[in-house]
């Protein structure tokens, strides 16, 4: 058999094979014999059914095995004389049997892994902060968990900053009722009956409503202008000035409970004191900063390789990375409200930014595997094992149930994968040269409390 590899970008090949009408012939007839001693045919006994009977029975299926064969023989003399490291075959195409001479000829394309010098990962720079924990940040952690159990209680007065308003109101557009002149229209921008409003510097909710309910009081009623946005989600409202006309019921102000023993016995039981929720926050603040430090050196490790590297990448894992992303973004934009019109409109941006992001992952996926395969990493069975029992656990199935399926479904080989990265990650964090500097602030929601949602509902 004669090959001829034809490089192409993006770490892709294609693989020119020529067999002889010889080869042909003996393969062809070895592959017959091979089912001629496997066919249970009526009238014939087991290894006796003629080959002319064999041909036209599985003529077609010998036809395909034996371009399998050729293709697969053509990537083995490949690797051995070319150097190829094949990843993955894309297809076999152009397959063509020649009359003249019974020869056969295709073309086999491919992936090949692709090729770069490690740079020197031992001692990768990081910066991290000092992990420590005053009692400025317990008390503030303290003051959240307060804030989560916070209530709104009715006061006799105007409506001011970080009040709840609990309001009716309808919509008209230009003296006409929404609901009249657009009966599509979200129910929101029609009428909205005894709704918690949550008054913020910012409105989340339609832009100057909630300035608008400032200084009302209960019973008052009031007409609440609103200009909505050129781009705002409902297209028939776009740029549109609507009135609310807006009844108050309550003006509830936010009541934080005290730390006394009550609320802290509310929270951890009889015998939680002071001093011991003190302790548990302390160490919560530390156990979430030691994870945000961890994270942050995994991120400055892998960015520190991606940084040293610039390599042709297999456009079909870039491809399938990057739809996997966008799938991840509009699942999770679906769930927090955003609309189908929506994601339609922003969709070239979410899988330009989705493909970008899928490049640098597919990139760093090769970089790891590349410095598991130098420092001769292994992924043990009890790292397998344990992987599985979690993802059982997580799925509510029986290890034994859930192992069945990860076998017949080859999760196990994709868990090896990614389990061996995460061993190559490992390893290069231990190797990485750490720089310790002063602590920072945390982000004010890094602790899962954050600010109060701008729009309550009763």
């Amino acid at each position: 058999m004669n090959i001829n590899v034809e490089h192409q970008p993006n770490c892709r090949a294609v693989i020119h094979l020529h067999a002889t009408a010889e080869d042909v012939r003996t393969r062809r007839k070895n592959l017959i014999a091979a089912y001629s001693r496997q066919a249970k045919l009526p009238g014939f006994r087991p290894g006796k059914v003629p080959a002319s009977v064999i041909e036209k029975r599985y003529g077609d299926a010998i036809t395909q095995e034996l371009e399998r064969e050729l293709a697969g023989e053509a990537l083995n003399q490949a690797v051995a004389n070319e150097g190829l490291e094949l990843l993955h075959l894309i297809g076999i195409d152009n397959k063509l049997y020649h009359d003249t001479d019974g020869s056969f000829s295709a073309d086999v394309t491919v992936n090949l892994t692709p090729k770069f010098e490690l740079p020197d990962y031992k001692g990768i720079p990081v910066k991290l902060p000092r992990v420590e924990v005053t009692e400025a940040d317990i008390d503030h952690d303290l003051l959240h968990l307060r804030e989560h159990h916070q209530s709104y209680e009715i006061v006799d007065r105007a409506a001011q900053l970080n009040d709840v308003v609990v309001a009716s109101f309808t919509v008209t557009l230009d003296g006409q009722p929404v609901g009249e002149v657009l009966e599509d229209a979200p129910d929101h921008l029609k009428e909205m009956k005894d709704q918690w409003f949550l008054l913020a510097k910012e409105d989340d909710f339609l832009p100057g409503f909630y300035a608008g309910l400032e200084g009302a009081q209960k019973g008052e009623t009031r007409e609440i202008s609103v200009t909505l946005a050129e781009d705002f989600a409902y297209e028939p409202l776009q740029g549109k000035t609507l009135v609310l006309n807006t009844e108050v019921a309550e003006v509830r102000e936010k009541r934080l409970p005290e730390l006394d023993e009550a609320f802290i016995q509310k929270i951890g039981g009889e015998e939680m004191t002071e001093e011991s929720l003190r302790q548990e926050v302390q160490e919560m603040v530390r156990r979430r900063r030691e994870q945000a430090r961890d994270v942050s050196k995994t991120n400055q490790v892998l960015e520190f390789l991606a940084s040293k590297l610039e390599f042709e990448l297999p456009q079909e894992m870039v491809n399938q990375a990057a739809q996997s992303r966008t799938n991840e973004v509009a699942q999770r934009a679906l769930q927090q409200g955003v609309s189908e019109d929506d994601l339609v409109k922003n969709q070239d941006a979410i899988l330009g930014n989705a493909t970008q992001q899928a490049r640098q992952d597919v990139k760093i996926s090769f970089i790891l595997g590349e410095v598991a395969k130098k420092e001769n990493l292994r992924v043990t069975e009890g790292q397998i094992q344990m992987a599985l029992a979690n993802m059982a656990a997580r799925q509510r199935e029986p290890v034994k149930k859930f192992l069945k399926k990860a076998q017949e479904e080859g999760i196990i080989d994709r868990l090896r994968e990614d389990l061996l990265l995460q061993n190559a990650i490992a390893f290069l964090k231990d190797q990485a040269a750490v720089e310790e500097t002063e602590p920072e602030a945390e982000h004010c929601d890094a602790h899962g409390h954050g600010h109060d949602h701008d729009h309550a509902e009763g």
